[in-house]
């Protein structure tokens, strides 16, 4: 696996997107109550910093967001939030946020110099080793921005596994495979793996016949270049809801929530395979 992790210490999973709108934090936050709930100690980062909604999500407030410990204003375990004895999990969830205030979202994207941004990097990376030796952390999961942003390539940079979300139209075809092109075929050189996870996916193509049909799979594959290795069909009660909130726990049965728990099967048997390797 990339980023340089070794496995027994942990895993980084990143979520990226060519653009917004795919249901990338929908599924990621989903995605960590769930391996949190398996017993796994998870720690989500929001490094969506240009567009932050795990706040949002969550409804919190924390005293101290990912921006400060960027800036070197605050240590990591100053920025983590413990949801898990309010989730009720069997592990632990610890999330990171970042700030949703318009003059935080402008001085990342705009103040701050390359020098910087250098600097914050190498924060991330101590902080990444710190989450795994003294957390004990087994997944890190990463919010990212959709497209070609700094924060957003950093992200990519430093995961062992990285998740392309996209929705079947030509647009998110087109463009997927543009980034697929261009970014992700130089991270695999380091040992990243990256997989596609269909999102939104259509009524007119309900989820068995996406499983069934081997060669809408195949064709979709061959057109990005990718392994698809999860779809999920649109769920208007999800999707509209006013506050969706960890359907993967309010509702455990919900077809939406099963296809979360077969991305979490697959991720620890990724872990355990090449554990094994």
């Amino acid at each position: 696996m990339g980023g340089g992790q070794n496995l027994s210490a942990g895993i980084t999973l990143a979520f990226h997107s060519y653009k917004g709108g795919t249901g990338k934090t929908t599924v990621i936050t989903n995605l960590a109550a769930n391996l949190a709930m398996m017993g796994k100690r998870v720690c989500l980062l929001d490094f969506d910093l240009y567009a932050p909604s795990l706040t949002t999500y969550f409804q919190k407030n924390p005293e101290t967001y990912l921006n400060s410990f960027l800036a070197g204003e605050a240590e990591i375990s100053e920025v983590l939030v413990d949801l898990s004895p309010e989730l009720k999990l069997n592990g632990k969830l610890l999330i990171g946020f970042s700030s949703p205030k318009k003059e935080d979202i402008h001085e990342i994207e705009i103040d701050h110099d390359m020098k910087w941004q250098y600097k914050a990097l190498k924060r991330v990376i101590a902080a990444k080793k710190e989450l795994f030796s003294k957390y004990k952390i087994d997944y890190l999961l990463i919010d990212t921005s959709p497209g070609i942003r700094y924060w957003a390539i950093n992200a990519l940079a430093i995961a062992d596994v990285l998740f392309l979300m996209m929705k079947l139209n030509e647009m998110d075809i087109a463009g997927t495979k543009k980034m697929i092109d261009e970014i992700y075929e130089t991270l695999t050189k380091f040992g990243s793996e990256y997989f596609v996870i269909l999102n939104k996916v259509p009524g007119a193509l309900p989820i068995h016949e996406i499983h069934n049909n081997k060669q809408i799979i195949t064709e979709i594959e061959n057109q990005i270049g990718i392994k698809i290795i999860e779809s999920i069909p649109c769920f208007c009660e999800i999707q509209f809801n006013k506050h969706e909130f960890l359907t993967t726990i309010k509702k455990p049965n919900h077809a939406f929530s099963e296809r979360v728990r077969s991305i979490a099967e697959k991720i620890t048997e990724m872990e355990y395979n090449a554990q094994g390797e």
